[in-house]
């Protein structure tokens, strides 16, 4: 029997409906269960990863950027009790707290910007911190190294008895709060480089000034950053289809070419700044693993070459890889670096602040692809490579 027949049809239809009616009336009820509690939900404009609330108590964070890693924190005022019930696994974190752990440089300018450099206790490898307001911290001895490796030191971690640790979904998460939990030290699963819109990411500031009791300046901060990103975004000229220029992006590594992938937010940086992405038909969120020949034969004929790793000129470049010289952009001297502005040990700004301030990169790359756009623009992150 055929799934076109009327009856299969009727039923497939009456089981969707009931299954629909039974989830909205379900959230619905959740809804109204909260409300009576006194817990309101705080609207995001463009983050995916986590929900926020405001309690009696304070706030409620709900990181749930991956099934099964769902984290639930109560934000209280003050170290006293209250009255809300706290469901199992729920963890508490007092707006007060003064010893924090974050564990990667896209965390760090969320301090920076909440005027809360003084409140961080550690971190993993100090060199890759570019932030001035932190290196001075650092200088006076007031930050605790967590280790040079990609992971960071567990014992050395429980030893600063921190109030909470900020971990990225970076490597072994589950592994990292299983044991952070048994020594009692909450753990906030930070999900922000899993956003697929480049304001998504930024939003959540909003998440780390919840935790702070900042979440007033937060919000501000955001709304600032927004409307520069949508005023760039909507230069004129750069949304007509016949005035974008291609733009090919990524590098090889091992005989693989590592790009952005059709749904990622560098992508959508490129779309909003008026370009025309040449991986835009491949699917993906993250990075692409594509052979050589496969990426010549589609964007040989770039006009750009946009983020092309940490080189220092156009000769060096070539020099590594000479398979780099079959490319237009890199014959035409159209190659662009994200490497423009270094903090003092040579962490490069753009991955630590990039995340914060997508309305910055969006404007490096108005500058590159439509200069006219941008005269008055000074480039914050990217650079041309020169011979």
């Amino acid at each position: 029997m055929q799934l076109s027949y009327p009856g299969i049809r009727f039923y497939l239809a009456i089981n969707l409906l009931l299954l629909v009616g039974f989830s909205c009336g379900e959230k619905e009820k959740q809804r109204e269960d909260a409300t009576a509690l006194g817990i309101q939900e705080i609207p995001l404009t463009y983050a995916k990863g986590f929900s926020l609330y405001k309690t009696p108590g304070g706030y409620r964070l709900v990181t749930h950027f991956e099934p099964g890693l769902e984290k639930r924190y109560e934000i209280r005022a003050a170290a006293s009790p209250d009255s809300l019930h706290l469901a199992e696994g729920t963890q508490t974190i007092f707006a007060s707290s003064r010893k924090i752990v974050l564990t990667a440089t896209t965390q760090i300018p969320h301090l920076t910007y909440l005027g809360a450099t003084d409140r961080l206790l550690a971190f993993p490898n100090l060199d890759l911190i570019s932030s001035p307001a932190v290196r001075k911290q650092i200088a006076a001895g007031k930050v605790v190294e967590l280790g040079k490796g990609p992971s960071p030191d567990l014992e050395t971690i429980i030893a600063a008895d921190p109030d909470w640790v900020m971990v990225s979904g970076f490597g072994e998460v589950q592994k990292l709060t299983e044991r952070l939990d048994a020594a009692r030290i909450p753990v906030v699963v930070n999900g922000e480089f899993l956003e697929p819109h480049p304001l998504g990411r930024a939003e959540w500031i909003k998440a780390t000034g919840a935790l702070l009791g900042e979440l007033e300046a937060a919000d501000s901060i955001f709304s600032a950053i927004e409307a520069n990103y949508q005023t760039a975004r909507m230069q004129p000229g750069t949304t007509l289809e016949e005035d974008r220029p291609s733009v090919l992006s990524g590098t090889l590594y091992k005989d693989i070419w590592y790009a952005p992938g059709k749904d990622s937010w560098v992508a959508q940086l490129i779309r909003d700044a008026g370009g025309a992405y040449v991986f835009e038909q491949l699917e993906g969120s993250g990075s692409l693993a594509l052979n050589y020949e496969f990426v010549l034969d589609h964007a040989g004929e770039a006009s750009f070459w946009i983020g092309a790793a940490d080189y220092a000129s156009v000769s060096q470049m070539g020099n590594t890889n000479p398979k780099y010289q079959d490319f237009r952009a890199f014959s035409n001297g159209q190659v662009y670096t994200y490497t423009r502005n270094r903090g003092e040990t040579g962490g490069l700004m753009y991955f630590e602040e990039g995340y914060l301030r997508p309305d910055w990169v969006l404007w490096d790359l108005i500058k590159i692809l439509h200069p006219e756009k941008a005269r008055d623009r000074d480039f914050h992150y990217f650079q041309r490579l020169h011979e």
